[in-house]
């Protein structure tokens, strides 16, 4: 069954006496008490001795699915934009395919869930996280920095990346940029916004990096390099297109 053919008939049975600012409560609360209610039965089954009643469990995932539906009615998009939304994003962090290293070895701060933000101008990006996904089917060898290109692979997509990222990060987070001073006389920028550090490009080091001995970077520096500048403009127009 297709997926808005699906949400249009499930949504023939959602309760009418629902507020419509209430329905998106009623989704979220319903995803987690039936997301709950699956995990019961497995829990069972690996736990407690019981027997798998999968029949069952395919009735609980199935209610997920209403309550699924009932939310992307609530947000008034069909059910098929939010799983395209989650193919693409699954494309951006795994373009080919699943990649156990990629999945373990994450930028510096993405640990830290706890920071959100709503700007107008970039609706879908409020967690660096966000960014981060939008950002790894973006970076390319064109907005690598020039020294660097030749080590440039779509397996380091981070690697000289770091200060346009960190500046476009903080167009969006606001905060501050910056550096860890290098052994080659370079900084790598990062992003400190509201007590929370993320560095959305330290992939590319082998080694963790010291983020307190730290030394706050400005644009004005950054971009009076024509060359630098340029790519930044790059790396935005690249993230506006696709936002």
């Amino acid at each position: 069954m297709e997926a808005d053919k699906y949400q249009k008939l499930a949504m023939k049975t959602l309760n009418p006496e629902i507020e419509k600012n209430d329905v998106l409560v009623n989704a979220v609360m319903g995803l987690c008490a039936e997301s709950g209610e699956a995990t019961d039965l497995v829990k069972k089954h690996l736990f407690q001795g019981h027997e798998l009643k999968k029949e069952e469990l395919v009735k609980e995932l199935g209610d997920v699915a209403w309550y699924l539906a009932e939310a992307a009615t609530a947000l008034d998009i069909d059910l098929s934009e939010i799983l395209e939304k989650n193919i693409e994003k699954l494309k951006q962090r795994f373009p080919e395919g699943f990649d156990a290293e990629r999945s373990m070895h994450r930028y510096y701060g993405s640990e830290d869930k706890d920071l959100f933000i709503e700007n107008p101008d970039y609706p879908s990006i409020h967690t660096p996280q966000d960014l981060y996904d939008a950002l790894s089917g973006i970076w390319c060898e064109k907005t690598c920095a020039p020294r660097m290109r030749k080590d440039w692979s779509e397996k380091n997509k981070t690697l000289g990346q770091c200060s346009i990222t960190a500046f476009l990060a903080q167009d969006i987070f606001g905060g501050k940029v910056y550096g860890v001073a290098l052994e080659d006389g370079n900084f790598h920028c990062f992003n400190v916004v509201d007590g929370h550090t993320f560095d959305l490009t330290s992939e590319q080091f082998e080694k963790p990096l010291d983020y307190v001995n730290v030394i706050e970077q400005r644009r004005e520096d950054h971009f009076s390099k024509e060359e630098k500048y340029q790519r930044y403009l790059l790396l935005k127009e690249k993230f506006n297109e696709a936002k």
